[in-house]
Formats: structure tokens, sequence, C-alpha cells
């Protein structure tokens, strides 16, 4: 009994190529989707800390010129879509700090990752020592 060797010809391997080429695509477009979401959160959190800072120096001057400073950082939060989660005014002899916490909602959101970005801030007027 003779066995014929078959010979592996070129056109066998038609389309590996293509595969190859189709997996490393799919490949790069999950890192930049994952890059991309990564930019994103980043951004938000960025924002977040700006908001927490404009938030902070409106209640501020507004405690300065006597209106009520959680008031308007309530206000302010809220312009800026954001919420304001906590305020606290401390006052002494001439001098006052105002801290607050703000939240923002956090786009895009994934099933489970994080909702929400959260920012403290801390602004007044403190009295220095002559």
């Amino acid at each position: 009994m003779v066995k014929r060797v078959r010979r592996c010809r070129a056109r066998d391997q038609r389309g590996g190529g293509s595969v190859l080429t189709v997996c490393v695509v799919l490949v790069l477009c999950l890192v930049g989707l994952v890059l991309a979401w990564q930019g994103s959160l980043l951004a938000s959190e960025a924002r977040t800390r700006s908001v927490a800072d404009l938030v902070a120096l409106s209640a501020a001057r507004a405690q300065q010129t006597g209106r009520p400073a959680c008031e308007v950082a309530e206000l302010a939060a809220s312009q800026n879509r954001a919420r304001l989660s906590a305020c606290e005014v401390t006052t002494g002899w001439g001098e006052f700090v105002v801290d607050i916490t703000v939240e923002v909602d956090l786009v895009p959101q994934l099933p489970r990752g994080p909702r929400q970005a959260t920012a403290q801030s801390r602004a007044g007027v403190v009295a220095l020592p002559d």
C-alpha cells in the first residue's frame, strides 16, 4: 500500500492573515475604548475639583458680604450641574472659612463603574498675625 503524501500548498493558507488582522483590530479597538473611558473619567474628576473651588469661592464671597454662604453655595453648585453634599462655615474674630463638598455625576457611566465624583474645597478670610 502506497500512501500519498499531501503537500501543503500556498493556497491552503489563504485567509490566515485576514483572521489575524481582524483580531488585532478588535484588540486595538478595545484598548482605545478603555483609554477613552479613562480619559473621560479623569476629565470629569478635574471638572468636579473646579466646580468645588468655584462653589467655595462663591460661598466665601457671600459670607464676606453678609449673605448666607451655604444657600449661595447650593445655588452655585446647581448652576454648575453639581450637588452640594456638605457645607460648613467656621467663623472667628474677623475671619471665616467655608468648607464644602460637591458631587458630580460621571459621564459615561459603566454598569459597575463609579457613578459620581466627589471633591472638597475650602475658601475664606483668615487674619494673619502682625
